[in-house]
């Protein structure tokens, strides 16, 4: 099986460089190119405390040097959602490719079936957690098992699916295919949207976001409180008890994890908040359901890019 990870950030390097040791041939497609100088220079050095591994995997950010790929994994942020599918059509993907989104948010999927027929696209996420540390060095940072669920557009489950869930988890990336995805994905977007945004916001990492300040935990689960209030709306039985035990759980699985978010904001880049706090504030539009805390928090971070090139410089 050759897999294309097409967008080989922290995460797409995470389950790239595990696949790598179990599949025939792993490509890593980044438009970094100082990660791709890195990777084929000194291989994709993957570390988790102590521990360190150098996976050898050919990466590239020439789109028509990816090749033909029995399953392409989109990893991008939702903002390069459209030009990574184009991407991934140059050389990638053809009708015998099972294309894969494990991205943030709800969204992608409506992008990508706007290029891919909808019974090759599988579509989940994982709550795996992966920090760039340096271009072609990742740091994982999960230390207790969470998982990645997956399940095919069309509900029809291919040979070619539980190959790959067999094989993603000989290297503990946790597999399993879901017909409950939607619940799952909703899970996720509950710490999402509060733990990604408020720590792009205060510049911290969760466990301090979380755990460690009361005023911003106090915060963060009004925010819990109102994608759960959305989520029973759409029919998932998801309590605002049990909504905010789950993102209380994966906080203490990753313990001083830093968003990608923040390094959007600190990087003045565009954020994934489009498919996250926006999105949700849409969903409950439609129900009638009240949002307040989730649309301020979206406001605020775009407030945060509107202002990147007039932010206020700190002199003694």
């Amino acid at each position: 099986m050759k897999v294309a990870i097409i967008g080989a950030g922290a995460m797409g390097s995470l389950f790239g460089g595990s696949l790598a040791g179990v599949v025939d041939e792993v490509c890593l497609y980044s438009t970094n190119k100082a990660y791709v100088e890195a990777v084929n220079k000194n291989g994709l050095i993957m570390t988790q405390g102590d521990n360190k591994w150098v996976v050898k995997a050919r990466a590239t950010s020439n789109p028509a040097e990816i090749g033909e790929a029995d399953v392409a994994i989109i990893y991008v942020k939702y903002t390069g959602t459209r030009q990574a599918v184009q991407d991934a059509m140059v050389s990638c993907v053809t009708l015998n490719t099972m294309v894969v989104t494990l991205q943030n948010g709800i969204g992608n999927v409506d992008i990508i079936k706007e290029y891919i027929p909808e019974d090759q696209i599988v579509y989940g996420l994982s709550t795996l957690t992966s920090d760039v540390k340096a271009p072609g060095h990742i740091e994982m940072t999960t230390l207790s098992k969470v998982g990645t669920s997956m399940w095919p557009l069309n509900g029809v489950v291919t040979p070619k699916l539980e190959k790959l869930v067999d094989l993603m988890n000989q290297v503990n990336l946790n597999a399993d295919i879901a017909p409950d995805v939607n619940e799952r994905i909703w899970r996720k977007l509950m710490v999402n949207a509060c733990e990604n945004t408020l720590c792009a916001i205060l510049k911290v990492n969760v466990t301090d976001l979380m755990i460690n300040t009361p005023e911003s935990y106090e915060i963060a689960r009004q925010i819990i409180f109102e994608v759960s209030d959305v989520a029973r709306a759409k029919g998932m039985n998801i309590s605002r008890e049990e909504a905010l035990k789950h993102v209380m759980k994966v906080t203490y699985a990753v313990p001083g994890h830093v968003p990608s978010m923040v390094f959007d904001i600190l990087n003045k880049k565009k954020t994934e908040i489009g498919c996250i706090n926006e999105a949700i504030a849409n969903e409950g539009k439609k129900l009638g359901v009240p949002t307040p805390a989730v649309e301020t928090i979206a406001r605020l971070i775009r407030a945060l890019e509107a202002n990147y090139d007039r932010t206020i410089k700190h002199h003694r």
